[in-house]
């Protein structure tokens, strides 16, 4: 959760002393109906709600420091990752500031995107966009999703630790909040909406469960036969930890604006804490499958050894009690250990590292010939230094096993934390996450693998999302959770939001939307051709996708018999920005002298980043001999093309004969210095006919014949 007693629980719950046992038989199950439910006029046309009070409205309490017996000794992690990948394959195309601060802290920012929006909810607001960054509404309070829905959650409707998802295959958006209008007694409620079509600024079919502890940090899953709920629970009146929750609501019913029933179960607090459900990307599972949700094992916390818990709950709609939570299935990982906060720059406050959560979301595909999850932690990559651990696993069809494993944390002396990560129908995955030390503000980067990359690595070189702009002062929650997802229309694309600190400050924080190409490459240079006219160069290129391309430096060296090349500048052209299109560029470099001369271009980006095209090279020679060429084309109408050569300077005449030996044009009367050119003859006043070019230069005459057809 993202507010003051937060912290509070955060620091009870480190206080107690876990044991852990395996093989947990399945709780029995309770089933409840919504206490109630109806569908909204669009929201578009809701006023927004207003800012009803909350128990944390004036201030958030400092989180206290861990107790130690959950910090384990660091262990050596076989998966670490030291170094950046070296695939520039993950391009930046969409960047835009997200949802700010209203005097809450920390966001809690989820966002999820369909084929023609993207909407973000945080504490205590949402917004919609379209794909392109163009708010279509808001930023409004969060209880405006639920305005006017009547029931005992009416004063507690901005309560937050909001989720947004998007349904693929219903074509339909889910949002939730919990809401807590008895603080801290029960009952509390978590609030559910579900979109009644494909486009969110419409109508919501709106819902509303009643639970009896707290249910903390709630999370969410989309699945065939419902969406899945797990929490963390806090006794109602004391606040102490008593277990988890896990929770499917019917989505076949909400969907439709039905009342709906929910299952849930609750579970020990020795055997499980923070548990993800899976939500599902893609193709569906197989039918019949089982919901899976996963905790991080700690050994610190459970004995034995480090390691990920995967549990099955299977639903049954038609004989409710008949459904079933079991598990868990363990598998062992590399080790891993806690951190002790994370540093900024220019500050002593340390933000929270979470490192006890299983971070959102545990992200599910279905290949047909396996099964995948993804999710991500917060580890010690040594020297209390935060790293991104993340996991594969898989099922080919018996049970789910750890298929790969790594933890990312490039030997730079920043801390990495607060990550989400998601897998593509590729198989590619981008990791999201913050970065901050003692040397940089906060920043927002990822990283990312493509499907075939070696096991273990995150081979995309790492991108900044958004840079640092200040310190967290004075107060340590930070982020809570952030969300990496997958673009419906574009399976190439991932998007994800994050926190970052525009200035210095402590309830100032700003939200950051990005989407992320795996497929796109900056700009693809189809061409890039040198060829000498005279003594000019003409350079001519083009390429074939452009993304944020401000423009081109021309750059040019000669050749020394030393081989050393000093590349100077010449020229620029302008890009095209962002374009699929096919574009085509030219500059002329001018009055060379002889000898062999190197160009490349220097592709240059918005952010200023850049990178080399190969070189072209290209050779200025005097002629050694006199020379005149038959005109090109010939005939002609009404323009035509003479070269001719000198070897040394001299006085030059070139002129246009009839056939009667009289001189109808002069084309070149002067010195020229030694070269090859090119003359440019344009015959629209004269009349069809045979003529004769001459040229004289030094002693030396030449003449051919040229026809002009009109």
């Amino acid at each position: 959760m993202s507010k003051s007693f937060f912290i509070f629980l955060f620091v009870l719950i480190y206080g107690s002393c876990i044991s852990f046992s395996q093989n947990l038989t399945s709780p029995t199950p309770e089933v409840s109906q919504s206490v109630y439910n109806d569908t909204s006029p669009p929201l578009s046309e809701i006023d927004e709600a207003p800012l009803y009070p909350t128990p944390w409205k004036d201030g958030i309490i400092p989180l206290q420091s861990s107790n130690a017996q959950f910090q384990d000794q660091y262990k050596t992690d076989p998966g670490l990752q030291i170094s950046d990948g070296n695939n520039d394959g993950g391009i930046i195309t969409q960047n835009w500031d997200g949802v700010s601060a209203q005097g809450y802290a920390p966001p809690d920012p989820s966002g999820d995107v369909g084929p023609n929006h993207y909407m973000e909810m945080v504490n205590v607001r949402f917004q919609i966009w379209d794909k392109t960054g163009t708010s279509l509404l808001g930023p409004l309070n969060l209880g405006t999703i639920w305005s006017g829905f009547p029931g005992p959650w009416s004063s507690s409707l901005n309560d937050g630790d909001p989720i947004v998802l998007y349904d693929e295959a219903a074509d339909r958006w889910f949002v939730a909040q919990f809401s807590l209008p008895n603080f801290p007694s029960g009952p509390f409620y978590i609030l559910v909406a579900v979109s009644q079509t494909p486009n969110p600024t419409g109508s919501w079919h709106r819902y509303g469960f009643t639970f009896t502890h707290l249910p903390d940090y709630p999370k969410f899953g989309i699945w065939p036969d419902g969406y899945y709920m797990s929490a963390n629970s806090f006794a109602s009146g004391s606040l102490n930890f008593n277990g988890t929750y896990t929770a499917v609501f019917e989505r076949s019913q909400m969907l439709n604006g039905n009342a709906a029933q929910m299952v849930s179960f609750f579970n020990s607090p020795s055997t499980t804490w923070s548990l993800l459900p899976s939500d599902n990307d893609g193709s569906p599972p197989p039918a019949g499958a089982p919901n899976y949700l996963g905790q991080i094992h700690d050994n610190a916390r459970y004995g034995g050894t480090d390691g990920f818990d995967i549990y099955q709950f299977h639903v049954d709609w038609i004989t409710p009690a008949n459904s079933t939570f079991t598990g868990p299935t363990f598998l062992t990982t590399n080790p891993f250990s806690t951190v002790n906060g994370i540093p900024q720059l220019g500050t002593g406050t340390l933000l929270d590292d979470l490192d006890a959560m299983t971070m959102n979301r545990l992200n599910y595909r279905n290949f047909g010939s396996h099964q995948s999850m993804v999710v991500c932690h917060t580890v010690d990559a040594g020297g209390s230094r935060a790293g991104m651990r993340w996991y594969e696993f898989r099922n080919t069809g018996a049970s789910w096993t750890l298929y790969q494993q790594g933890t990312y944390a490039p030997a730079d002396g920043h801390e990495r934390w607060m990550g989400s990560i998601a897998m593509n129908a590729n198989g590619d995955m981008c990791l999201g996450y913050s970065v901050s030390s003692s040397t940089i503000y906060p920043e927002i980067r990822f990283t990312g693998r493509l499907n075939g990359d070696p096991l273990g690595t995150m081979t995309i070189t790492e991108e900044t999302i958004q840079v640092g702009l200040g310190a967290q002062t004075g107060l340590s929650r930070w982020g809570d959770y952030t969300q990496m997802v997958v673009d419906p229309s574009e399976p190439d694309v991932f998007w994800y939001v994050n926190q970052y600190q525009p200035s210095n400050g402590s309830f100032n924080w700003r939200t950051r939307i990005a989407s992320i190409d795996f497929a796109l490459v900056p700009v693809e240079l189809n061409s890039f051709t040198a060829n000498a006219i005279n003594n000019d160069v003409e350079l001519n290129w083009a390429t074939s996708t452009e993304v944020n391309n401000q423009g081109f430096e021309i750059e040019r060296a000669l050749s020394t018999t030393t081989n050393i090349k000093e590349w100077n500048k010449i020229g620029y052209v302008a890009g095209f920005g962002t374009t699929t299109e096919i574009k085509t560029y030219s500059f002329t470099d001018t009055k060379l002298n002889n000898g062999t001369y190197s160009y490349r271009l220097k592709q240059i980006d918005f952010d200023g980043s850049f990178t080399y095209s190969d070189e072209v090279n290209v050779e200025i020679t005097t002629p050694t001999v006199y020379s005149l060429e038959q005109n090109y084309p010939n005939p002609f109408n009404p323009s035509t093309t003479i070269r001719y050569s000198i070897p040394e300077d001299g006085f030059v005449k070139l002129a246009v004969y009839n056939l009667l030996g009289e001189e109808v044009t002069t084309l070149v009367n002067g010195v020229q210095q030694a070269g090859v050119y090119d003359v440019q003859f344009n015959a629209s006043s004269l009349a069809s006919d045979v003529y004769i070019y001459k040229l004289e230069a030094s002693g030396f005459i030449s003449q051919k014949k040229l026809v002009l057809m009109k």
